[in-house]
């Protein structure tokens, strides 16, 4: 049926609903003869697009619209019209300008001498196609910049700092970089005290006939005497700093701070003035400590930035707002004087959620409920706690089994968010400049499945800091988890006692310290691409082998133990770099590499069985099913149930998304990767790492992919399908080339959100 759908829709006249006289513009094409100048670059320009292609050649969307019958009044007509994109008609004014745009964008890149010219190419049927020839010319280069500064008040911060000047010689000539000098120059400035002061005060002179295509500028500051009347530029210092809390907001920027004293209740704390409607629901402290504006500084641009993002990351106030106000006054050495007003509305302090979702993880149905509390201001000092607890249960594939539901999940999670950095030293300027919070968490969680039972204990304390816009880390020093294995099947053990599996399933103890680097330029809300890179190293037991003989138990095992517990001791490192392609407006190509690896040595032979890795599910290698692949080439129908894992994990996945219609979007993926061991005495047949072999047992699957975005959340459903299984021999694992696909080599996913 889908099928039959898709070959009506390519069948349909592309040119059904193009007016006659008119033309469908069916391609647009660009030459260009610019080595450093890229297609991509040029392709914003261009003032008419032909239709959305997806795949790079079906027009789906134009098809969808062509569905439609001439009568605008049918409810179906104009459904589909909606869901479908309206054929692009041939406009040769927008031909026209698109050259000049593109000519113009060259120009502001430094070719002052670009040819831009363009070709219509009529087809019959109706259509017309639009090729750009590019011939940019020679590009210029920067050479001498030269200062032109009015103001003696400014000129020698400017010069100063000009070590960092963006202009630099033999720089190609670009209107961007002497508009990133010139916000340069202005933030600098601001952060110095000149609150006045903004990049309308900066122009250049530029000079093209010093030959051999550089270009000779003179960067010039104006004084602001045609703006304000002053000769000079001046500084800005804060007289007072006050807090609004929770005052109406209509009449609130004009009104007097004077007045709004008088009839509001006012607090001097540290400083500041904190004026407010109703009781304080928070200490006076939290609001001087999360503020880097203090009476008597100068003026300071970078610090109001600062200390909006250190209220918002409170995530108390559902308002924030920071202004400025000129009292007229002047201090004893002539500085003008400013209010800095800082505007507050506290949002609500408690809520709950309830989460109830199916889950399906390789055909294994189940279903799973969260509850989740949070108080964003616990004891009043900005604590945010967070109470989490999670019942699941699932039908474990299990071959001599046929109970409906026989794995059971219980967990609850208790963390505290504290917005100051809990550590034994002085570290203002690192909290002003990286925002740290200090986050203790308590956690238990119970699984019961049909081979074993085991629980989980933990407890951690660490940190969490944002060091630019992008970039945020979390270091935990001390990590404890218990790991306790109450019971175990008799079939399974008898499995497992000759294998290095019997000890991943005895009680240990992980006391660990981890780093978390996380670069991530995604932005909510909008689709431009993005780089997401999350690098960690853990380490476990080196701190207790090295105390172990202060409580040595003089006992004949040849392993150390804390409480009676042996404790694991290993290296992990793992690396997720993803990659997120807009294409167009309807479809974008995404790719993800993931590595890691993880040595276990002295106290523990093998890692532990929650720090090992697997492969397989709906958000890895997704033809296989969870824990169902590897290590390496590994293969056991002995076992009743998938349980495979591994010190080494190798991922790369690509997907192609589009949007269909409604709230339906597509997917074509395609998942390589597998697990491996790195110890001979710990690897199962075959789940050896290798470095001459282990490209050969990389296993390979492809597959389709349908989700319904509801705004909120997206449901998925990603059909797998095995193509190269390392487990089969090696003249059998390209599956297309020896056998027909079965059943067995389809593996269908659901789940919440994408993949990666």
């Amino acid at each position: 049926m889908l099928i039959a759908v898709l070959l009506f829709l390519s069948a349909c006249s592309s040119t059904r609903f193009v007016p006659d006289d008119d033309y469908l513009l069916s391609n647009v094409r660009i030459r260009n003869k610019g080595a450093d100048i890229s297609k991509e670059q040029l392709r914003p320009y261009i003032r008419q697009h032909e239709n959305t292609k997806i795949l790079g050649f079906w027009k789906f969307y134009l098809g969808l619209y062509n569905l439609s019958g001439r009568d605008d009044e049918k409810g179906i007509n104009k459904w589909l019209r909606s869901i479908g994109e309206e054929p692009v008609v041939f406009d040769s004014f927008l031909v026209a300008q698109s050259s000049q745009q593109m000519s113009l964008f060259l120009q502001n890149k430094g070719y002052f001498q670009p040819s831009v010219s363009d070709t219509i190419i009529y087809s019959g049927k109706k259509k017309a196609k639009v090729v750009y020839t590019i011939a940019p010319g020679p590009r210029y280069y920067l050479k001498d910049l030269g200062y032109g500064i009015e103001d003696d008040s400014v000129y020698g911060e400017i010069m100063a700092d000009t070590t960092k000047t963006l202009l630099k010689d033999g720089r190609p000539f670009t209107l961007e970089i002497h508009e990133q000098e010139r916000e340069r120059i202005t933030e600098n400035l601001r952060s110095k005290g000149f609150y006045n002061f903004s990049e309308e005060y900066i122009y250049y002179l530029s000079d093209t006939t010093v030959g051999e295509h550089q270009v000779k500028d003179s960067l010039m500051v104006m004084t602001p005497e045609d703006v304000t009347g002053l000769k000079h530029h001046r500084r800005f210092r804060i007289r007072d700093v006050l807090f609004h809390v929770g005052i109406g907001t209509d009449n609130l920027l004009e009104e007097d701070s004077g007045s709004l004293a008088s009839e509001f209740d006012t607090l001097r704390y540290s400083g500041a003035y904190i004026i407010y409607e109703e009781e304080l629901s928070f200490k006076p402290q939290l609001l001087t400590n999360s503020s880097y504006i203090h009476s008597g500084d100068l003026y300071n641009s970078r610090l109001v930035s600062r200390t909006h993002q250190l209220l918002s990351g409170l995530r108390l106030f559902k308002y924030i707002n920071i202004r400025f106000r000129e009292t007229g006054e002047i201090n004893d050495s002539g500085q003008p004087l400013l209010d800095c007003v800082i505007r507050l509305s506290p949002g609500k302090d408690q809520s709950f959620s309830i989460d109830i979702e199916g889950t399906n993880s390789s055909g294994n149905m189940g279903a799973a409920g969260n509850f989740t509390y949070q108080h964003k201001n616990l004891l009043r000092g900005g604590e945010f706690f967070t109470l989490n607890t999670r019942l699941a249960r699932q039908n474990q594939f299990v071959r001599s089994s046929t109970e409906e539901f026989n794995t059971l999940e219980l967990g609850a999670e208790a963390s505290i968010v504290v917005p100051i950095f809990w550590i034994p030293l002085s570290i203002k300027e690192f909290r002003q400049r990286y925002n740290p919070k200090t986050n203790i968490s308590l956690a238990y969680n119970f699984q019961r499945r049909p081979d074993y039972t085991r629980t989980i204990a933990n407890a951690r304390m660490g940190y969490n800091w944002r060091s630019s816009r992008y970039i945020s880390h979390a270091f935990y020093p001390v990590e404890f988890n218990f790991v306790s294995i109450p019971e175990i099947s008799s079939q399974f053990r008898d499995q497992i006692s000759d294998t290095f599996l019997k000890f991943t399933y005895e009680d240990h103890l992980i006391v660990n310290m981890n780093y978390s680097f996380l670069f991530n330029q995604q932005t909510l809300g909008t689709n431009s691409d993005f780089w997401y890179l999350r690098a960690n190293v853990e380490s476990a037991g080196n701190l207790l082998s090295l105390a172990s003989p202060l409580w040595d138990n003089n006992t004949d095992k040849d392993y150390d133990e804390l409480l009676g517990i042996r404790y694991a001791q290993y290296l992990k490192s793992d690396v997720d770099l993803r990659y997120h392609n807009r294409l167009d407006n309807y479809t974008s190509l995404v790719w993800r590499l993931f590595a890691g690896v993880g040595l276990p040595y002295g106290n523990l032979d093998v890692l532990p069985f929650e720090k090992r890795y697997f492969s397989g599910g709906a958000n890895s290698i997704r033809a296989w099913p969870v824990r169902g692949l590897g290590p390496g080439s590994y293969s056991d129908e002995g076992f009743g149930f998938y349980n495979q894992t591994a010190d080494i994990k190798l991922e790369f996945n690509l997907e192609y998304r589009f949007k269909l219609f409604w709230i339906l979007e597509g997917a074509l993926f395609l998942d390589v990767g597998n697990i491996w061991s790195i110890k001979e005495s710990s690897s199962p047949e075959g789940g050896l790492f290798k470095p001459d072999r282990f490209y050969e047992e990389l296993a390979v699957g492809t597959g389709v992919g349908t989700r319904f975005d509801f705004k909120y959340f997206i449901f998925r459903f990603d059909m797998g399908l095995k193509t190269h299984d390392p487990s089969l021999p090696k003249d059998e694992r390209w599956i297309p080339v020896n056998r027909p696909w079965t059943w067995e080599d389809v593996g269908f996913n659901f789940a919440i959100g994408y993949p990666f």
